[in-house]
């Protein structure tokens, strides 16, 4: 029969196998450098609000004041639908005060109606 195995083999296995490999740290991906004008200090031009979005804006919350129970997707059909609703004579108004904020122009007063 063999000797009784006392392990020393393994541990010079182990050992050789251990130097043999490296550790290295991760390497951060390389990101695309985003080169930005002279001009440009991170603030980005804000896109004109549309005739609806500033309808939304004055009624909402009246909307959601008079009933507070709804959830948001139900304010935003009751307000779809009073715009549907609304005369020409009132959206000529949200019309108006949009093409003055895309022209760059202070918008009209907020006196609807």
């Amino acid at each position: 029969m063999e000797a009784p195995y006392d392990g020393t083999e393994v541990t010079v296995v182990m050992e050789e196998i251990e130097g043999a490999y490296t550790y290295a740290s991760p390497v951060p991906s390389k990101k695309k450098k985003k080169y930005k004008s002279p001009g440009d200090h991170g603030e980005k031009a804000k896109k004109p609000r549309s005739a609806y979005l500033l309808y939304y804006y004055d009624i909402y919350l009246k909307v959601q004041q008079e009933l507070p129970h709804l959830p948001q997707s139900e304010i935003n059909k009751k307000i779809s639908e009073s715009w549907r609703l609304l005369s020409v004579a009132d959206k000529s108004y949200y019309l108006e005060k949009a093409k003055l904020e895309k022209e760059g122009l202070d918008p009209l007063p907020l006196v609807p109606h």
